[in-house]
């Protein structure tokens, strides 16, 4: 941080701007009188963007606000005033402004976009199978090793369970419904090994 005085010029202050009459290792004595009562006084660091404040004839850092009421910046595009004045920022991909307020983008909205798509639901199926059929494999080398001994009931729960995931992604054909409404409900049983694989 700078340890040094400024003296900036009052008026371009006002304007938003810093104009910088001198700087010394020292403070002015009698600084108005010294620069004519043109000077505003800080030590330390200028801010690049400031706003005048006129009762203590002093400076601040520029709010984004005011650095955009004074063309000093523009609004990026996942940014908007609200209703206060206030910049709000915002996700593009998941969110949008209506009535002036930031809200959750619907599945028609994305799906106007391309953000989701017939080949990206069956995409995020087809990885969810993969991780499901993992599970079974660790179930099925279970009931090898004896380690559970299945029942009848049991092997037909585990034997829907994999023709349902491996018919999922490909009879998948309508994309307002969310595939994972689709996914078939896991074995009790099943579950159990999918809890290993997250170590």
């Amino acid at each position: 941080m700078s340890k040094n005085w400024h003296y900036i010029c009052k008026e371009h202050a006002k304007q938003g701007v810093v104009l910088s009459f001198a700087t010394f290792d020292k403070p002015v004595e009698n600084y108005e009188q010294y620069f004519d009562n043109r000077a505003i006084e800080v030590h330390g660091d200028v801010p690049h963007f400031i706003t005048y404040i006129e009762e203590t004839n002093s400076i601040k850092e520029a709010t984004e606000e005011e650095k955009l009421a004074r063309n000093q910046r523009i609004l990026n595009e996942n940014e908007f005033l609200d209703n206060n004045g206030k910049i709000k920022s915002y996700d593009i991909n998941t969110q949008k402004i209506v009535n002036n307020k930031i809200i959750d983008k619907t599945r028609e909205d994305l799906i106007k976009e391309n953000k989701i798509t017939l080949d990206s639901e069956k995409n995020k199926a087809r990885m969810e199978r993969d991780k499901q059929l993992k599970v079974l494999d660790l179930y099925d080398k279970a009931v090898l090793r004896g380690d559970i001994e299945e029942t009848k009931e049991m092997k037909e729960q585990r034997d829907v369970f994999r023709k349902k995931w491996l018919e999922l992604p490909n009879l998948y054909e309508d994309i307002l419904i969310p595939v994972e409404s689709l996914y078939p409900e896991q074995p009790s049983i099943i579950g159990y090994f999918d809890t290993e694989l997250l170590f």
